[in-house]
């Protein structure tokens, strides 16, 4: 409240200055041009899956994998495709007599390191059957093109088609987990979206989800049990929407989000997590429940002004610290009755903890209905649960496609990312892959179509963040610091200049008035940047504030609540005449003046007022506010100069000499000659009373 009222007094008092520091000194805090030079490979085709194995990041991309150095120096490569519509991993099937070439996509790249350190890539047209590639040593290096098999029994044997226990993934989309434990056990997502199941060459269904093992002779899976996998219900195949989205392992549970129709016979779309016990045979112990993202005025919890984000479009499973696992997700708003996203984005973030006691609470209370998609059947169970809600604050006008909790350098409480780096036209990919960070600061790698981009942790650089506060306010994690002028990491700055996380030097634009009477008491408004900006220390007002201001020496008091980010307003002391201000300090040079009154004309007037009195004398218009007063009213002033002021007198009840006085800020001046309030004249008659016309 305190800084509310200095504001209106000084707009108030200071008419000269209204709107005077509004532009002068803005400057863009960030410079979203900037580019980097960043470590990236292309590839042939758009990348679709990246994994890491001991330390090699393996790419999946279409008719294509990849080998790549952490430095992503191509190592080796595999080709997947183009494939004849009547081939599965190279085999001809029997009865297959088209010869056209089909894209093989990769839907699913898993990494293995229970028996050897393996690959498995399945892709669009090998009738769901994955390849595996064992990663062995080639001059030093993995390779992923040496030693390469399909991982389907039947298919090797030149028998036919593969069992359905081979057949892995979806041509629509997949979720790949592979859960280690006495055996390698697949956990297994598969889209359904309709129309786009019917790819050329796709002779097999897998089923919707399921689990399956290795063999123990590593030549396919199996299933442990007819009750390994379910599907949806006949009547919705081809015509439900169903995509998986993300999979996770934590603790004793595989735990998969969706995106679906809110019920079989509704129009709407929302996220569901479905949670599966890892250690089951078969699907036991299935439950799932939706997920909805919740952005609210919290002064307003009114359902008017709730934000559902109801798509989900990518999530991040991480450990933090030491116990916390936690979930974060980017949701989007759908578009009415469509699972396609708007570009309104927001992220939510949840502990597993709070996942699983949520699914303990509705399960315990039994007060849910069966998942309809796989039984049919929409009876009171305890399988199906009822939504969460989740509140954050959200991204407007923004799709969020990718998201990475290490990634923590990007937004701050501003509108504005501290690190908005364009990689590419195209949307970064769902696939993101963190190496190892044992001997160095880290890197997260992001693939954007054929291009995949290695970013630091820390973020790509500075340069982008333009004045010192903005330099500053940046995450510790960015290591960016203030150095002549720029944004810099430490190691960037001349070992002959100061670079510095804590502190912006002060910068003065401009200031008002450039004058002032000597006995001070002016409010001067100061325009600038980096008032009281000290990251060490907390700004509260005065009482702890990091800027001084001296005006020939003697400090300047500060106005409470006078700091604005780019405007400051003192009362000096004293001023003295000097040279014009700096603008690498904040010594403020004024001009000394003692305004003097050496007459008025005229002397008298009559008391019902409005006389044009005529002050004359010297540096009348210094200091920022000017009042005339006759007696104890008011002379309101009509013009203003250096050596001149005229104002009309006010009315007075009764004859009386009064003194005239100037008052300059605080600074009062007294005419030496009264202002003598005479009666009013009176008119009794006039001659002549007639006149000729002309």
């Amino acid at each position: 409240m305190d800084s509310l009222l200095f504001s209106m007094l000084l707009w108030i008092l200071c008419p000269s200055v209204r709107g005077w520091c509004d532009h002068a000194s803005e400057r863009t805090d960030l410079n979203l041009s900037v580019t980097y030079d960043l470590p990236t490979f292309t590839a042939d085709f758009p990348v679709q899956n990246m994994v890491i194995v001991d330390g090699i990041i393996y790419v999946g991309a279409i008719n294509r994998i990849y080998a790549l150095a952490p430095n992503l120096t191509k190592l080796s490569e595999y080709h997947t495709g183009p494939l004849s519509a009547n081939e599965t991993c190279g085999q001809t099937l029997a009865r297959r007599n088209s010869n056209e070439k089909v894209d093989n996509h990769n839907i699913a790249l898993v990494g293995e390191k229970m028996y050897d350190q393996g690959l498995y890539s399945c892709g669009s047209v090998d009738n769901g059957v994955c390849r595996r590639h064992v990663l062995n040593e080639g001059n030093g290096l993995k390779t992923v093109d040496e030693d390469v098999y399909c991982f389907a029994d039947k298919v090797q044997l030149g028998n036919g088609q593969p069992s359905d226990s081979d057949v892995v993934v979806s041509p629509s989309g997949s979720q790949v987990l592979n859960v280690e434990s006495n055996f390698i056990h697949f956990f297994v997502g598969n889209s359904e979206i309709p129309g786009k199941d019917n790819v050329k060459g796709m002779t097999t269904h897998p089923h919707t989800i399921s689990l399956r093992k290795m063999r123990t002779s590593q030549d396919g899976f199996t299933f442990e049990s007819g009750s390994s996998y379910m599907d949806l219900i006949p009547s919705l195949r081809g015509n439900y929407y169903l995509r998986y989205v993300y999979s996770f392992h934590s603790g004793p549970f595989t735990y998969f989000l969706t995106v679906q129709k809110v019920s079989w016979d509704s129009q709407a779309y929302h996220t569901r997590i479905v949670r599966m016990c890892s250690s089951d045979k078969s699907i036991r112990r299935y439950v799932e429940m939706p997920l909805e993202c919740i952005s609210t005025n919290k002064r307003r919890r009114r359902s008017g002004s709730l934000k559902v984000f109801n798509i989900l479009q990518a999530a991040h499973f991480t450990r933090v610290g030491k116990d916390e696992e936690m979930l974060f997700a980017a949701f989007a708003q759908g578009k009415p009755n469509s699972p396609e996203p708007t570009p309104n984005s927001a992220i939510c973030i949840m502990t597993i903890k709070q996942i699983n006691e949520r699914f303990r609470s509705n399960i315990q209370g039994c007060s849910t209905v069966e998942p309809y998609h796989f039984t049919g059947s929409d009876r009171k169970s305890c399988h199906n649960l009822v939504r969460v809600r989740l509140f954050l604050s959200i991204f407007g006008e923004l799709l969020v496609t990718c998201i990475s909790f290490f990634f923590k350098v990007l937004y701050s409480r501003s509108s504005s990312p501290h690190v908005n780096v364009r990689l590419d036209s195209r949307p970064v990919s769902t696939s993101v892959v963190l190496p190892a960070t044992a001997h160095s600061k880290g890197a997260v790698i992001v693939a954007t179509g054929n291009k995949i981009t290695k970013i630091p942790l820390i973020g790509p650089g500075c340069s982008q963040m333009t004045t010192c506060t903005s330099c500053l306010l940046s995450s510790n994690v960015t290591e960016c610091g203030w150095c002549n002028g720029r944004c810099t990491r430490k190691n960037e700055c001349p070992s002959s200049s100061t670079w510095t996380q804590d502190y912006c030097m002060p910068v003065i634009t401009k200031f008002s008035p450039a004058s002032g009477p000597l006995l001070g008491s002016t409010i001067v408004t100061i325009c600038g940047r980096n008032f009281g900006f000290n990251k060490t220390k907390t700004f509260k007002g005065s009482d702890t504030l990091m800027l001084s201001v001296n005006v020939a020496g003697v400090p300047c008091k500060f106005s409470k609540g006078s700091i604005k980010r780019y405007v400051g307003a003192c009362i000096p002391l004293l001023f003295i005449c000097c040279l014009p201000h700096s603008t690498h300090n904040l010594q403020l040079c004024l001009c000394l003046q003692d305004p003097v009154i050496n007459d008025i004309f005229p002397t008298f007037g009559p008391k019902s007022g409005n006389t044009m009195l005529t002050i004359r004398g010297a540096f009348l218009d210094t200091g920022n506010q000017q009042s005339v007063t006759i007696g104890e009213k008011i002379c309101k002033i009509q013009s203003l100069t250096s050596t001149m002021i005229t104002c009309k007198t006010p009315s007075h009840a009764f004859t009386s000499k009064e003194w005239v006085k100037l008052t300059i800020d605080s600074v009062k001046r007294q005419a030496a000659t009264q202002f003598t309030y005479n009666e009013d004249p009176i008119i009794i008659n006039i001659q002549p009373s007639h006149s000729f016309m002309r």
